[in-house]
This record gives structure tokens, C-alpha cells and sequence, in this order.
């Protein structure tokens, strides 16, 4: 709302907007805020799919069982609450394509037995299954395969959109173009679980419901790489190394928490987002007077 705007309409709201206060507003969140889940104490040994491309460090203390030290925000839960909702809303709209049954939230495992090695085992649930009726002749995509593996993402405007300075020069490639690594990642275990050659990468913008889909073929090569990366971590984890950091993030003053950027000889420094949002960063960074326990 623009000042003049707001001058015309100020005195309407002087009489009838009220702001509470914050210990009020305080005390209704802490109920519109509460979990509808008790906190779990499992301590996984195993791999996601979504842990492709993540951090090795965090990666070898998740399958090592430390417990994380810190959790979900309340700004994190929303927002995945809102990605829940988007999904839904996309499976729903997904079985309706004619000649195509669609399977939705379908599970699976990827689990690896080789000799002289330790046991291995990635869990995945892909978003989607479609798979072509009987009677149907259609081919979708133009693509003759009876499978595809499909996999929705809800994301904001920027990384979304691709991003073009005065001269049209490309500074960011948003997932409207292009798809995100990790994400490609996620799909392309997905696809290599399923024994499935092609899958459906499908963006929905949040901010303003645009959308876009990619269709991605499986790299059975590229994918086993990726397996073996785990693998590797894995293997290190459980012969007590753990990964240096491969990030670089910025505490405060007080090391309480992550600034998201800093000026660094006279350079403004952004503090990757993987340790913005990771579950170890105040173990990772010694926020908060984090002490290892005895």
C-alpha cells in the first residue's frame, strides 16, 4: 500500500485495527504452533534419497546415530506443511490423465550386499507412480515407455525464475528452466530404484502458481556414483572419520546462531544455505556453548 493510499484510509483503521501485544500473540502461537507429533527418539542408520547431494559431514553423523542438535523451527514446519498441501493438490490432479493410473507416496529400498563390504541401504519414496492402462495407446511426452516416476517440488519465486541483468546476461538459472541438482539427484534414485527409464520432475511456485515440469531419463551410471558416494560415507563414518566441513557459514558475535551474510575485507560473504537450515549446526559450528557429552 502506497503513503497516499494509506493516508486516505488511516483514520478508518485507527478506529477499527487493533494490534495485540506480543504476549498475547505470543501465547496464541504457542498453540497454533504446537506439533501434532511427539518427538521421535529413532536414530536412522540408513540413507534418503534427498541425501544425495547433502552435506558429508552431516550425512556421516546421521548414520552414525548422533542425535542432531537442533530441530525443526516453526517457520521450517510451516513451510512444509504448505509443500504437504501442494502435493496433494498435485497427486490429485495427476489421476486424471486418461489412460494412466496414478500411485501416489510409494516407498522403496535400495539395499546393496557386496563382498569384503558393509551392508548398504537407501530408502527412497518417490511422489508418484503412473503407469500406462492397458487400452491406452496415447503415448505422453511423445515417449514410449508404460512408467513414469514422478516427483513434485513446491518452490519460491527466486530459485524459480531465471534471473537476467540489464543486458539479458543469465546471473541464476531458476528450476523453471533448468532442474535443481539435488533434485535431479533425488529423481534419478528414484527412477534407478524403481528399475523406471523416465521420470517427471514437477515444479509448483508457491507465490504465484506457476508451473513448470521437467522429464529427466535415468543415468544408471551417474546414479551408482551417487550410491557409492553414500557408501563411502558410510564406511567412513563407521571407522570414526568424519568429514571436514565442505561449507562455509558466518556465526554472530555471540555464537548463537548464523548470520546470513558478513563483510569480509570489505566483500559482502553469504553463509551457504545447507548450514542455514542443517539439524548439526550448532554442533558443526559450536553455536549455543555446544559441549560434546562426556
Amino acid at each position: 500500500m502506497k503513503p497516499e493510499e494509506f493516508k486516505e484510509i488511516e483514520e478508518l483503521y485507527e478506529r477499527n485495527v487493533m494490534r495485540p501485544s506480543t504476549r498475547d500473540e505470543n501465547y496464541l502461537f504457542k498453540y497454533l504452533n504446537e506439533s501434532e507429533r511427539l518427538p521421535s527418539n529413532k536414530r536412522r542408520r540408513y540413507f534418503y534419497a534427498s541425501d544425495a547431494t547433502r552435506c558429508e559431514r552431516s550425512l556421516a553423523w546421521a548414520v552414525t546415530g548422533v542425535s542432531k542438535s537442533n530441530g525443526l523451527s516453526d517457520k521450517s514446519l510451516k513451510i512444509f506443511a504448505l509443500g504437504d498441501a501442494i502435493h496433494e493438490q498435485l497427486s490429485k490432479r495427476y489421476t486424471k490423465i486418461p489412460g494412466w493410473k496414478f500411485y501416489e507416496e510409494h516407498p522403496g529400498e535400495i539395499h546393496i550386499k557386496k563382498k569384503d563390504r558393509d551392508d548398504f541401504l537407501l530408502s527412497y519414496r518417490v511422489d508418484g507412480v503412473m503407469i500406462r492402462e492397458d487400452w491406452a495407446k496415447k503415448d505422453l511426452f511423445g515417449i514410449d515407455t508404460d512408467k513414469f516416476i514422478c516427483e513434485f517440488k513446491s518452490i519460491a519465486d527466486f530459485p524459480y525464475s531465471t534471473g537476467r541483468n540489464r543486458n539479458k546476461m543469465v546471473y541464476w538459472y531458476g528450476a523453471q528452466d533448468i532442474p535443481k541438482y539435488d533434485h535431479f539427484a533425488q529423481l534419478q534414485i528414484g527412477m534407478y530404484g524403481e528399475g523406471v527409464e523416465y521420470g517427471i520432475l514437477h515444479y509448483h511456485n508457491k507465490n504465484n502458481s506457476e508451473e513448470a515440469t521437467h522429464i529427466i531419463k535415468l543415468d544408471v551410471e551417474y546414479t551408482e556414483k551417487l550410491i557409492e558416494r553414500l557408501w563411502k560415507i558410510q564406511k567412513e563414518a563407521n571407522d570414526g572419520n568424519i568429514p571436514d566441513r565442505p561449507f562455509m557459514a558466518y556465526p554472530n558475535r555471540t555464537y548463537t546462531d548464523l548470520m546470513k551474510t558478513k563483510r569480509v575485507e570489505g566483500e559482502s560473504m553469504k553463509t551457504a544455505w545447507q548450514c542455514m537450515f542443517c539439524d548439526w549446526r550448532d554442533k558443526c559450528w559450536k553455536l549455543n556453548e555446544f559441549k560434546e557429552e562426556e
